[in-house]
């Protein structure tokens, strides 16, 4: 019998063939078009999914500009405003400045300084765009396991749980968009079967990357995926068994735990109960998938190797291609070990002052298990699939949404459910997975679908370590969301519309009426009423105390005849509305003997010096305070800032 690599036609149908058996399957295993008897696929024509992407567009993007230039956190867009406006004047990230991230989102957002002019919403503006981009490969996804609606309602509940929540142009929104493009390439793949889409989910993850190395959690789930899509195909083939595959065993088995020993490695001293459940948990029921899906391989070492060096190696040489392209001019000026010791400090720097809030932890499961129950009861239950029980659940979504207006612990109630989810849904996929694995070739490829998702849920899960403020769910929750679509997809054996429509009503209509508004990328307080700011490189912030900053600036402008200033720690955004200099290396807070150096200059006139920075660690050095006010004679304070001047 011939092997499923024999089996394959000449690589010039390679591509008719596959859209020609993903088209045959489509219509043989769609859910059934309600009242009608046909294939949802074969009910939709390619005008509705464009009209349905249309609306979501409409949709989304006007929701999300509604609240685009509203709310910060000054260190935030300071440090992203900083850092662009350096990389426009020529200097190079980690070389000239220093930098908290990679260093090409210094770049991208340079290129919209010049585009959309010098100010804190040209970020915001930059990041929409990449968000609009971003829509419809949530919804090619969405749309490769339920219908055109369906894909548009899923597609707006991810946007209601992600960027509107908060508008700033964090690397995490760009690693959480490239990890979407990634999954939808991988998706083609799987259907087509062509590497270009191998290359393309590589360069998402370069790209990524390059954003800030929590990248490499996208390129970490990929692996998995590719180790699990080389098991799947090899343990298709029917060779008798006799050739040996413990070399390739070996070898996998030794990735695999040593992937979850550097997790665990990581994690270090934070690794707790909560971080067990969060973190490791999801990762380690993947590997151990893949583990126990070694009994069914029945081809040699060298044939196992060749299989995952044909997805592999495309995949890495994507990844690799836009990360050469970047460290060309580190190159060029001989500083490339400045580069990589200017990322390595800095990663570890941000981890040690990020450190102090921990993730969502196992007791909360409590709140995850009414939204399980209701999924496996649509998905199985067929009493449960009623207009009735939809009209019910959708009651109850009202009443619960009502609710949480009025009432905080309905609030946390609804959003532990969410917050605990991921290791619940990773198992449930895996558990999903396993259970169809002796079954036909289409299965096949929706086992692939749903381990390629669950895998990227785990890692990228990994952005909220270590520091899981709520924001941070906000960053991953989407991969989340997209996998739990593919398993409901995969494992039911019920329509379930309207119970799931119910569901999907509530986190909806919860995130748009009690999430958004609270602005839960801040943690240290309730935001209040906002103000548009008038200072020029503002942009037309609306913020809280708009008129503070506004007086802070131009004050700051008045004392500082050469342009010159220092301001530290943590407080970036001064330079920028003020467009002073920065006499340091390091806009967040350079080290204390270069800012004793910089305060002893007799060029220096102005400082200010922040006693109550965002993240504790920061605060300035009682020796660097001690010396600010033996040489600056006059002081003068506004909020939490002290500035002091010479003359």
């Amino acid at each position: 019998m011939k092997s499923e690599m024999e089996q394959t036609p000449p690589r010039t149908t390679d591509r008719k063939f596959f859209e020609a058996r993903r088209r045959e399957a489509d219509e043989a295993a769609a859910n059934v078009c309600e009242g009608e008897g046909l294939p949802v696929r074969a009910c939709e024509g390619r005008a509705v999914r464009v009209v349905v992407l249309v609306v979501v567009l409409l949709v989304a993007g006007i929701y999300t500009w509604a609240h685009i230039g509203r709310g910060w956190v000054p260190a935030d867009d300071g440090t992203l405003s900083q850092s662009a406006l350096r990389a426009m004047q020529g200097q190079l990230p980690h070389r000239d400045f220093g930098e908290i991230y990679t260093g090409g989102l210094s770049f991208i957002h340079a290129l919209a300084f010049r585009a959309f002019g010098v100010n804190l919403m040209s970020l915001r503006i930059c990041v929409f765009l990449f968000f609009l981009a971003w829509l419809p490969a949530v919804y090619y996804i969405a749309l490769r396991f339920t219908s055109a609606i369906g894909a548009g309602a899923i597609t707006l509940l991810a946007v209601a749980w992600s960027y509107p929540n908060y508008p700033a142009a964090m690397p995490s929104w760009y690693n959480l968009f490239f990890a979407t493009f990634g999954a939808a390439a991988l998706l083609r793949y799987l259907e087509a079967r062509t590497r270009r889409w191998l290359f393309v989910a590589g360069v998402c993850g370069g790209l990524s990357i390059l954003m800030k190395v929590i990248g490499a959690y996208y390129i970490a789930g990929v692996l998995l995926f590719l180790a699990f899509l080389e098991q799947s195909e090899s343990s298709d083939d029917s060779e008798d068994g006799s050739k040996n595959s413990w070399p390739y065993r070996a070898f996998s088995v030794g990735a695999l735990l040593l992937y979850l020993a550097t997790l665990v490695n990581v994690l270090g001293t934070r690794l707790g109960t909560s971080e067990l459940y969060q973190f490791v948990l999801p990762s380690a029921v993947v590997v151990i998938l893949i583990l126990l899906g070694e009994q069914n391989v029945r081809v040699g070492t060298g044939q196992r190797f060749k299989t995952m060096f044909r997805s592999v190696i495309p995949f890495l040489c994507g990844l690799a291609s836009p990360i050469v392209v970047f460290l060309l001019s580190y190159a060029r000026s001989g500083t490339m070990g400045r580069f990589v010791v200017g990322v390595g400090s800095s990663a570890i720097a941000r981890s040690v002052d990020l450190g102090v809030i921990r993730p969502v932890g196992i007791e909360k499961i409590m709140f995850v298990l009414p939204l399980v129950g209701i999924l496996a009861a649509a998905m199985y239950w067929g009493k449960f699939q009623g207009k009735a029980v939809g009209a019910a659940l959708g009651l109850g979504a009202v009443v619960l949404a009502l609710r949480a207006a009025q009432s905080f612990a309905v609030v946390s109630g609804i959003w532990w459910s969410v917050a605990a989810l991921t290791p619940i849904a990773v198992l449930i996929g895996a558990g999903v997975v396993w259970a169809r694995r002796k079954s036909g070739e289409r299965t096949k490829v929706e086992r692939q679908q749903v381990v390629l998702l669950i895998a990227l849920a785990a890692t990228c899960s990994l952005v909220q370590f270590p520091f899981a403020a709520p924001i941070y769910l906000s960053y991953a929750v989407p991969l989340t969301l997209l996998a739990l679509v593919a398993i409901v997809s995969t494992g039911k054996t019920q329509h379930a519309t309207y119970a799931l429509a119910a569901v999907v009503g509530l986190y909806l209509v919860f995130a748009v009426v009690s999430l958004v508004p609270r602005y839960i990328y801040e943690i240290t307080y309730v935001v209040g009423h906002m103000d548009t700011m008038q200072e020029p490189r503002a942009g037309g912030l609306k913020i809280e105390g708009a008129a503070f900053f506004d007086d802070l600036s131009r004050f700051l402008r008045a004392h500082s005849p050469n342009g010159l200033m220092f301001a530290g720690n943590d407080c970036p955004e001064l330079y920028f509305l003020s467009g002073l200099k920065n006499v340091t290396h390091d806009d967040g807070g350079a080290a204390p003997e270069e800012i004793l150096k910089a305060i002893q200059s007799d060029d220096l006139n102005l400082v200010v010096l922040n006693d109550s920075p965002y993240f504790p660690g920061a605060r300035m050095m009682p020796e660097v305070k001690a010396e600010v006010t033996r040489r600056f004679p006059h002081t003068v304070r506004f909020g939490i800032f002290q500035v002091f001047w010479k003359r």
